[in-house]
């Protein structure tokens, strides 16, 4: 990559960690629910080059920190706000996602407030700046949109070898995670590298939908597993479960991967 691009990707990936800040604290309100999503996205791009270049830095582990405490929150809230209360049961298992909920905001405003120092920030923007850029200016990007490309198709063929429902499930979360990357490198690189493409992008966002909505299911199911219901609904319960089953086996048949 010229130094000219290098630039350009840097200053763009120092704009993705300024966005994260803004929504990060945004987030903390618990006002929009959207903040935590944008503020997950921006950090989980500007983690995808970590992880592809392979040189994280000392506060790689805290960023990981700060995206699970966001993903808990996040799922809450998609769970919460698209839940339709039809039984008694429902309303039951309902008030006790709120109250989960309350608890993992609680963690994320401690992890934020512990995570999120002057220190952090300083160190996020000298590994951009320094390891992160030199190792732009060195590089071509095409090796960087191989290995993800490379990496994804590993993780399918390792999903299509498992023979039980619960390998295949944790596979696919694999993929689904192998599929953001990939398509946040084409993003960002459209303007830099030949080998960028919108249609690629269009083809795995395409995916990421598919197994997004695979992964909504088995979070739910999981919910509903997790969750002990009073002894006289317990029945509803067990039929309950049957179905979310079902529907998540349903939407892992109609994936095309």
């Amino acid at each position: 990559m010229n130094q000219r691009h290098a630039e350009k990707l840097k200053f763009e990936l120092l704009e993705t960690w300024n966005t994260f800040n803004h929504y990060v604290t945004e987030a903390l309100s618990f006002n929009n629910s959207e903040d935590i999503h944008r503020a997950r996205v921006h950090l989980r791009k500007l983690i995808t080059f970590m992880q592809i270049f392979e040189t994280k830095p000392a506060t790689f582990r805290q960023l990981k920190q700060l995206m699970e405490a966001l993903g808990h929150v996040r799922d809450l809230d998609v769970l919460i706000e698209q839940f339709d209360v039809k039984t008694e049961l429902d309303e039951v298992f309902l008030q006790t996602m709120e109250k989960q909920r309350a608890i993992e905001r609680t963690i994320l405003s401690t992890r934020v407030s512990e995570k999120m120092t002057p220190s952090l920030d300083q160190q996020i923007r000298r590994f951009i700046g320094g390891p992160l850029f030199r190792a732009f200016k060195k590089t071509n990007a095409s090796p960087m949109l191989e290995k993800a490309k490379s990496e994804r198709k590993q993780r399918i063929r390792i999903y299509h070898e498992q023979s039980s429902g619960k390998e295949q499930i944790e596979a696919l979360h694999k993929v689904r995670l192998a599929v953001k990357r990939e398509r946040y490198l084409h993003e960002y690189l459209l303007n830099y590298e030949s080998d960028a493409s919108i249609d690629t992008v269009r083809t795995l966002k395409k995916m990421q939908t598919e197994l997004g909505e695979m992964n909504d299911h088995d979070q739910l199911l999981k919910r509903w597993l997790a969750f002990t219901p009073p002894t006289d609904l317990q029945s509803p319960y067990d039929k309950k479960i049957e179905v979310l089953q079902q529907e998540l086996d349903e939407s892992v048949k109609h994936l095309s991967i």
